[in-house]
C-alpha cells in the first residue's frame, strides 16, 4: 500500500481532479529543483485545502496558488530575517530563506501555530 493510498483510508477518496503534469513546472523551476513525487500525487489528488483544520497546503493551481504564495512567504520571511540579522539576532532566524542557497522552502502552513511548514536544503525527488 502506498502513502497515497494510506492517506485516502484515512481521508476519503478524493474527488475527480483532472491533474495536468505540467502543473508543477513552474514551482519546480522557481524551487531549483524536483519536489517530492508523494507531495505532488497528494496534492494532484485533493488539490490545495485543510487537513483536519491544522496543516494547510496548495496546489499550484488552486485557489491560492502554490508559487504565489511560496513568493510572498518567502520575501516576508526574508526581510524579517534581514531585519533580525541587522541588529545581530541570528537566534529566531537561524536559516536562509528561498532562493538563497540551502535556504527553507514554504510548502504551507500549520494553524496551531501559525508557521510556514518547510523544507531545509535541496528538494530531492
Amino acid at each position: 500500500m502506498s502513502s497515497l493510498d494510506e492517506l485516502q483510508a484515512l481521508l476519503g477518496e478524493p474527488v475527480g481532479r483532472q491533474p495536468n503534469l505540467d502543473d508543477w513546472n513552474e514551482v519546480e523551476q522557481y524551487v531549483g529543483s524536483a519536489l517530492p513525487s508523494d507531495f505532488k500525487a497528494f496534492l494532484n489528488a485533493y488539490g490545495s485545502g485543510s487537513i483536519s483544520g491544522e496543516l494547510v497546503v496548495f496546489h499550484p493551481h488552486g485557489s491560492s496558488p502554490l508559487l504565489e504564495r511560496m513568493r510572498k512567504t518567502h520575501q516576508t520571511f526574508t526581510e524579517r530575517r534581514d531585519r533580525a540579522l541587522s541588529i545581530g539576532d541570528s537566534e529566531h532566524v537561524p536559516y536562509p530563506i528561498h532562493p538563497e542557497p540551502g535556504g527553507l522552502i514554504s510548502w504551507g502552513y500549520a494553524t496551531f501555530e501559525s508557521g510556514v511548514l518547510v523544507e531545509r536544503g535541496t528538494v530531492a525527488a
